[in-house]
Formats: structure tokens, sequence, C-alpha cells
């Protein structure tokens, strides 16, 4: 658990920084293939809940 909140708070520090800078440090497209690799984590866990489970959120 501890490496995801390390990763998650090295993510929101670069997009941070990125939002208060005029040149970012990290290229908007660094920025879409880590938001689009985080999205398909997040769907694969919803795959694996229960279709029960997935249509009560």
């Amino acid at each position: 658990m501890t490496d995801f909140s390390d990763e998650l708070a090295a993510k929101k520090a670069a997009i941070s920084e990125a939002r208060n800078s005029t040149k970012p440090a990290v290229p908007a497209e660094q920025v879409l293939a880590i938001l689009k690799a985080d999205l398909a984590r997040v769907q694969a866990a919803i795959d694996t809940l229960p279709h029960e489970e997935r249509r009560a959120g």
C-alpha cells in the first residue's frame, strides 16, 4: 500500500508543478499516458468485482 501512496503523491506533485509552470516539466503526452494507465488499473479492479457489486456503486 505504501508504494501506491508514494506513487500517487509523486503524480500529484508532478501535476501541481505542471499547473503552476509556464513550461511543464512533464510533457502532456506523458501525463496522458499516466492517466490512461491509471484508468486501465481502475477498470481492471472494477472488472474483478462480482457483477452485483459493480451495479451497486
